[in-house]
């Protein structure tokens, strides 16, 4: 049975965890320099979201680089369901920001 493209412990994988890892750290960073930011109440929400998003990617990415080097797919239970349950509480952390922390700009004009 072939690997899906992108599963965790594929190379594919690796790169998209990777990816994801810089454009969080990279947001993140750049929503920190922003002096009047943190006036606002939902904006301070996405900071929080993406602290929590940046480690967890790292992590993963780190997860990735072992599986992927080792040769080893992580077929346990356990891991799988660790991986499932975070990406699930950081996709609901930005879809509760996403929807209900900002007007969205098409609602503005």
């Amino acid at each position: 049975m072939e690997p899906v493209p992108g599963a965790l412990g594929t190379s594919a994988s690796l790169a998209l965890r990777l990816g994801q890892t810089v454009f969080s750290a990279a947001s993140l960073l750049f929503m920190c320099l922003d002096v009047e930011f943190y006036s606002y109440t939902s904006f301070s929400y996405l900071v929080t979201v993406m602290g929590l998003v940046t480690p967890w990617s790292v992590s993963l990415a780190l997860v990735d680089t072992y599986f992927v080097f080792v040769k080893g797919l992580p077929q346990q239970p356990r891991v799988l369901l660790v991986v499932i349950v975070g990406d699930w509480v950081c996709y609901k952390a930005y879809y509760a920001y996403h929807h209900h922390g900002v007007i969205p700009y098409h609602n503005m004009m």
